[in-house]
């Protein structure tokens, strides 16, 4: 994996379940219902109790995503 894919975080809800194994797999990760994961797809917006579960899982895999994807407001970075 090169430094690019890394750099760009996944912007969607439907990339993140699609990277952790699609809805079952993300569902039973997140400890949720596949229901509920598809809702997040449709919503755009993911269940905020599975952010720290789904990035560890993200990062395994040399991945990250927008915390906004949570409703998290990201990290201003400072200069």
């Amino acid at each position: 994996m090169n430094d690019s894919q890394l750099k760009s975080p996944i912007r969607t809800a439907a990339g993140v379940i699609d990277a952790l194994g699609g809805t079952t797999a993300a569902a039973r990760l997140g400890e949720t219902t596949p229901q509920q994961m598809t809702n997040a797809r449709t919503r755009n917006r993911l269940p905020y109790p599975t952010f720290l579960i789904f990035l560890d899982a993200l990062a395994a895999l040399e991945k990250s995503a927008d915390p906004r994807l949570w409703g998290i407001k990201p990290l201003k970075r400072q200069r």
